[in-house]
């Protein structure tokens, strides 16, 4: 839905947290939350900074929602600064429904979310400790009955299930699907994915068969942390957006998604995260070896989603230069990971 859309009557969207909206400002900032499909708008109400977000209607329910905010404010309670708490409404929500769509308010975080463009040591080091702190901040929050455990992680077997399903047929499947396509620039890097799939897959699939069932530390994570879910202020980390994928899982899931958004394939850069993380918070052998079977099998897993997307449910992208340049960057993942997986997949 275009975000023009709410051009004469935004500021009826603020009436759930204030009765008088005569005075505030809204920028529509479109789609901001990645490919999701989150509209944000910056709000100025008086000398506050807010932003407000419209979420998807398929993501998050209303439940998965109470769940996200519980985590947050769990996080302001043990001191954690760096999230946006979301503001009650006047009626004592932290969220409304409106249009089959979720909204919230929370403080607009300073900083910007530069690292790709000015990357540094020292903003991978903030990094590491802004996760390890929120981890740590993270590992006593319960929301109904779901909280810390030690058991499988279920990230690491749903990626094996995935990859499993890619050599049982669906790889092939794929495969068909783009080659029967429109012949442009995105098919050809589809096939560039598939043939990056093809060449890691069968190593993947055997280092988290070793790995999927063993017992790790498990507690409600990010899932889905990038580079450019970090504000900066300089070096300094001074805000970290975008709770929609949390659940209970291994820190290990956001340690690979996190660390391969910034640095990639150095090996260096990797032993860099890690060793600073591991001051905060201390990382057990299963989990050092979970973080390389989350970042194979995540490259994968996400590589074969963005063809079944494009090819076989036939979704369209409008930040079609922002969808070119994760292909192209999966792209690059694959070759280094086929590479590391011909090598009998070598651990960060």
């Amino acid at each position: 839905m275009p975000g023009n859309t709410y051009a004469t009557n935004q500021l009826t969207f603020l009436s759930p947290w204030f009765r008088d909206v005569s005075q505030a400002r809204m920028q529509s900032l479109g789609l901001r939350g990645g490919f999701s499909g989150a509209i944000v708008w910056r709000v100025s109400m008086g000398d506050e900074e807010l932003c407000l977000r419209r979420w998807p209607q398929t993501h998050p329910s209303m439940d998965g929602l109470s769940s996200i905010h519980g985590l947050i404010r769990h996080l302001d309670g043990q001191g954690y600064s760096l999230a946006p708490v979301p503001l009650p409404t006047l009626s004592g929500e932290t969220f409304f429904v409106n249009e089959d769509h979720l909204w919230e308010l929370t403080p607009w975080m300073p900083g910007e979310a530069d690292y790709r463009q000015f990357p540094s040591h020292a903003k991978l080091r903030a990094a590491m400790v802004a996760l390890a702190d929120l981890h740590r901040a993270a590992a006593s929050y319960q929301y109904a009955g779901n909280g810390a455990q030690l058991a499988p992680s279920p990230g690491l077997a749903n990626r094996l299930e995935i990859l499993q399903g890619l050599q049982q047929g669906g790889l092939d499947r794929l495969w068909k699907e783009t080659r029967s396509g429109d012949a442009n620039e995105l098919r050809e890097l589809a096939f560039e994915l598939l043939e990056g799939i093809d060449r890691a897959l069968i190593g993947v699939i055997d280092q988290l068969r070793a790995i999927a069932h063993v017992p790790l530390p498990l507690q409600w994570c990010l899932r889905d942390v990038r580079h450019d879910h970090l504000l900066y202020s300089g070096e300094a980390v001074t805000g970290v957006i975008d709770f929609g994928a949390v659940a209970v899982d291994s820190v290990a899931c956001d340690l690979a998604r996190l660390i391969g958004s910034m640095v990639n394939d150095s090996a260096e850069d990797w032993d860099l995260a890690l060793g600073e993380y591991a001051m905060r918070r201390r990382l057990e052998i299963g989990e050092r070896r979970a973080v390389a079977g989350f970042d194979a099998g995540g490259t994968i897993c996400s590589a074969a989603n963005w063809v079944r997307w494009l090819f076989v449910d036939g979704r369209s992208f409008p930040q079609i230069h922002a969808l070119h340049a994760q292909l192209v960057w999966l792209r690059d993942r694959l070759s280094a990971l086929a590479q590391r997986s011909g090598a009998s997949v070598a651990s960060f």
